[in-house]
């Protein structure tokens, strides 16, 4: 029986699951007829020849023309790094072609951002690709409210950016740290965010950036919903709000 993590570890590597199934059957047993592979990979027979075939445009598998007919794997540490290598030069090629876009994308005269005060996002991974966005424009600081403490990659690097650049970074924990809120609030902490700890009954979930825009999160369903404005006088308003909790908060000790 092949191990589900290395089927679910090769999906990752952009394979379906039958070609990882059958790259796994390969790999771990040697050459083996279609027959062969489709015993060991759990894979139907009407569909194994194109499961072979897909590999082999892949350049992770190998036939051999003899009688019967057979196939072998090509060596995993080989292999895998051919993935990586087309999946950088896949990226490169975009990051070029962004960089044309970008380029010759110009907003029409006259339509700017600021004309626009209220702006939504829905679902907690775009909230928190929102946060990191916003966090990528701070010049100066930027405040935030949390329950959590949530880690997000995206988010976790325009952090460490954003302290890098010297921003000043405030996040108020706003309930009871267990364990695990506390080993995000100690990571936190130790990329130089200053961090306090005010608990309270309602938990809202704040964001500000430079005097300059605010979001906030509403948490009525599993899939939250952020608001965003570069509105002045709502973003003074959270300000307000943010500093008062600041102050009534104790300092979190690492």
């Amino acid at each position: 029986m092949l191990r589900e993590n290395l089927v679910t570890g090769l999906k990752e590597f952009g394979l379906s699951e039958y070609e990882a199934k059958a790259y796994l059957a390969l790999s771990l047993h040697g050459p083996l007829t279609a027959s062969g592979v489709s015993e060991k990979g759990r894979i139907p027979q009407s569909k194994v020849y194109g499961i072979l075939r897909s590999l082999s445009k892949k350049f992770l598998t190998e036939s051999w023309n003899g009688k019967p007919l057979k196939f072998k794997s090509v060596e995993p540490s080989i292999g895998l790094k051919k993935i990586l290598e087309r999946k950088r030069m896949s990226i490169e090629n975009l990051r070029e072609k962004s960089e044309i876009i970008l380029n010759q994308i110009k907003p029409l005269k006259g339509f700017e951002t600021e004309q626009f005060g209220l702006w939504s996002s829905s679902g907690k991974l775009a909230c928190m690709e929102k946060a990191a966005e916003m966090l990528e424009r701070a010049k100066k600081f930027g405040y935030a409210t949390t329950s959590r403490f949530s880690r997000y990659p995206v988010l976790d690097n325009a952090y460490v950016s954003a302290l890098k650049s010297g921003i000043r970074i405030k996040m108020l924990g706003t309930s009871k740290l267990d364990q695990t809120k506390k080993a995000r609030a100690t990571w936190y902490s130790k990329q130089g965010a200053e961090i306090r700890i005010l608990e309270m009954r309602i938990h809202p979930i704040i964001g500000i950036i430079d005097n300059k825009e605010v979001s906030f999160r509403l948490d009525n369903s599993n899939t939250p919903d952020m608001i965003w404005s570069n509105n002045p006088a709502l973003i003074n308003v959270f300000k307000i709000y943010f500093e008062e909790l600041w102050k009534k908060a104790k300092r979190f000790k690492v």
